[in-house]
């Protein structure tokens, strides 16, 4: 749909309307300009979702109104402006509505409204992780004593007041905004953070080639350092801000784990020139988050020795989602939810399963859109085969679909037989039928993996006790 890039957000306090806004990065946003004292209305196709009950009622809290997306609530609040996401196609209810009202991208509206706290931001972006590391950055600086305002892209897994899902908090005058960076719509090119993480460049969303340029633009645009993966030095070529980076093993000048090791109750590594570091997360993509943390924390301006800063690494509870343990069967198989949703993230997911839990990984997939998945198909079966062991089983759910237009190409059966066809475990499944395989099977643990589809959680909770 058009939208005016040049639109500026309205001043507080506005009268907002946020068209889809139990998305993830839409309602975070939603509950920052609460604070700021807007208006704050919207609606979603998904009012009735049970998945997001939560959600909703911790919105309506905050004072946040709520409506179905049939254009009843456009016109009950006649807001000063539109908020929308890419997801929002021309035709929307909201925006037949009242086709007057202008319309600003859900991007440029939280850059700005990030301006107007007057803090320095830290963009997060990449492929992979960048919930997670979001989410750990300002859990480490608030265990600094610094005062952080944070925008995720996942839900916090610590203590918070009653009326905040996760996805959002801030302190007071915060001196630090952290933010997750997207980039599957392009909106990254509205962000020119202080400073910029850039975690790793995999392949979801569009090619490759094209992601690079769009993450070699990003750290471009970044004013005071730049940390990113060792690989990735040369798409900062020609900054001229600090960059630290950080590597998945020793390489010289930059911040790396070492001495990994993970058990059921989570990882201990050390990072060199910090100290050692005792966690409740998993695997070794964690480790290496942490590693990045660390390294964006000593480049930062703030009071906090090594000691300091690998203690408020170890503190951090994790995120909703991200390799959360739900509970166990009967059986006492675990039961094991993740956000995983490229072949990337699939991989960590899985090798972090087959660490943890002795046994065959009943690994179960939903792929969250139809062109994702068109993406990500080569790869995902170049990752499978190198990855899975003899009674590991990759299942795939039928593709989510959250509506709007869509080629429905490819289906996970198209998928799957591809898979099969090169010696690969693989099987198109009901979640009904998943159920049964779960009775059947010896496993060592079942772990669900998707985005986008609310449902996912409860229904991998469903299957505690059975």
């Amino acid at each position: 749909m058009e939208y005016d890039n040049s639109l500026n957000l309205v001043s507080a306090p506005g009268k907002l309307f946020f068209v889809g806004i139990g998305g993830i990065g839409m309602s975070g946003l939603a509950q920052l300009l609460v604070s700021q004292g807007y208006s704050i209305a919207g609606s979603d196709r998904g009012l009735s979702e049970p998945g997001k009950a939560d959600l909703y009622k911790k919105l309506r809290r905050q004072g946040i109104r709520l409506y179905e997306q049939d254009g009843s609530g456009v016109l009950a609040e006649s807001p000063d402006e539109l908020i929308v996401s890419t997801a929002v196609e021309d035709g929307n209810p909201d925006l037949v509505a009242r086709p007057g009202i202008p319309v600003l991208h859900r991007a440029r509206a939280l850059a700005q409204a990030i301006a107007n706290t007057g803090a320095q931001m830290i963009g997060i972006a990449g492929s992979c992780g960048k919930t997670s590391v979001t989410g750990w950055i300002a859990s480490a600086l608030h265990s600094l004593g610094e005062s952080v305002l944070v925008v995720n892209g996942g839900y916090y897994a610590g203590q918070l007041p009653d009326e905040l899902p996760g996805n959002f908090m801030t302190d007071t005058a915060p001196r630090w905004a952290v933010v997750e960076i997207d980039e599957s719509d392009h909106s990254i090119n509205t962000f020119s953070p202080d400073y910029g993480v850039l975690l790793n460049v995999g392949n979801d969303h569009y090619e490759e080639d094209e992601l690079r340029r769009v993450f070699a633009a990003f750290l471009g645009r970044c004013k005071k350092g730049i940390v990113c993966l060792d690989e990735l030095r040369r798409l900062a070529a020609g900054c001229t801000v600090p960059l630290q980076s950080f590597a998945p093993e020793y390489t010289e000048k930059a911040f790396y784990p070492d001495n990994y090791a993970m058990d059921k109750q989570g990882i201990s590594f050390d990072i060199p020139g910090i100290g050692h570091i005792v966690s409740g997360q998993s695997g070794h993509h964690s480790a290496l988050n942490a590693t990045a943390v660390a390294a964006l924390l000593k480049m930062l301006p703030i009071s906090a020795d090594n000691e300091q800063i690998a203690a408020a690494i170890a503190a951090f509870p994790g995120i909703c989602q991200r390799f959360e343990v739900m509970g166990t069967m009967k059986d006492g198989t675990p039961l094991v939810n993740d956000y995983a949703h490229n072949p990337e993230k699939i991989q960590a997911a899985i090798s972090t399963a087959q660490e943890r839990f002795n046994g065959p990984v009943l690994a179960v997939f939903q792929p969250h859109g139809f062109r994702p998945l068109e993406f990500m198909r080569e790869a995902l079966a170049e990752v499978l085969a190198k990855l899975l062991r003899p009674g590991d089983i990759f299942c795939m759910l039928p593709v989510f679909y959250a509506g709007g237009s869509a080629s429905f190409k490819p289906s996970s059966e198209e998928v799957v037989a591809q898979l099969t066809a090169k010696g690969i475990a693989a099987k198109a499944i009901s979640r009904e039928d998943v159920a049964k395989l779960s009775l059947s099977m010896n496993k060592g643990c079942i772990l669900v993996m998707g985005a986008r589809d609310s449902s996912l959680r409860p229904w991998t909770a469903s299957f505690i006790g059975r």
